[in-house]
């Protein structure tokens, strides 16, 4: 079947890279793979390559046996992915827009779960995990976290009245974070007027194999 997607968030898992996009002829939500739940290499990622933010990608894909809610989403690429185009800075916004009918409430339904400041979906619900929500600037905030002498970002925002602190996979901003350090991050988000949020469910790890925990793919002004 053949694909043509608006990129919307790259994030970073280790030195590999997980893509999803706005589907512009079905308008749903896809997340092109390399394989079955696999990640792509850096080398296919960025401003200048294949996926990123804002660039237009077709490719042939098939909808592998994976498990929920990340299946409802995945497509493995058959052959090469080629960039087509790149969204002017109106045009993406305009994409992100009409992405916003993927909202919390919209793709996981009564699945969310609250868990103290974090959020997660069992793993094997019925639903979808990408989804996406639109914010003043103001509202959302990036912090830094010790855990076991590991500093971790980290995100606040208000989900269907629960203040949580969300894992950050955006690639921009993890970079950023690595790189330079908190203020670093914390200089690419807008603060003024609205911020599309991108958000997804990270699948299921050894210390947690039966809960999706929510994640920051990324942040837009608009």
């Amino acid at each position: 079947m053949a694909y043509r997607i608006a990129v919307t968030e790259v994030t970073l898992y280790g030195p590999l890279r997980c893509v999803a996009g706005f589907d512009l002829d079905r308008e749903v939500m896809v997340r092109p793979e390399p394989a079955p739940a696999k990640f792509w290499e850096a080398r296919v990622c960025g401003a200048n390559t294949t996926f990123h933010p804002g660039h237009v990608v077709s490719f042939l894909g098939e909808r592998p046996p994976t498990a929920l809610p990340h299946n409802t989403e995945d497509v493995v690429v058959s052959g090469v992915p080629r960039r087509t185009g790149v969204l002017a800075d109106y045009a993406f916004k305009r994409t992100l827009t009409r992405a916003e009918a993927f909202s919390p409430v919209r793709v996981f339904g009564e699945h969310l779960r609250f868990d103290g400041d974090k959020a997660y979906v069992p793993a094997g619900a019925p639903c979808g995990s990408l989804a996406c929500q639109t914010v003043d600037g103001a509202q959302v905030t990036l912090f830094e976290q010790v855990y076991k002498d590991e500093h971790r970002l980290r995100a606040g925002l208000s989900i269907g009245g629960h203040v949580l602190h969300l894992s950050v996979a955006a690639k921009t901003l993890k970079q950023a974070f690595e790189k330079d350090g908190l203020a670093a991050a914390q200089a690419l988000v807008p603060r003024e007027g609205r911020v599309h949020v991108r958000l997804g469910l990270a699948r299921p790890f050894d210390a947690a194999p039966d809960r999706c925990y929510l994640q920051v793919n990324g942040l837009h002004a608009l």
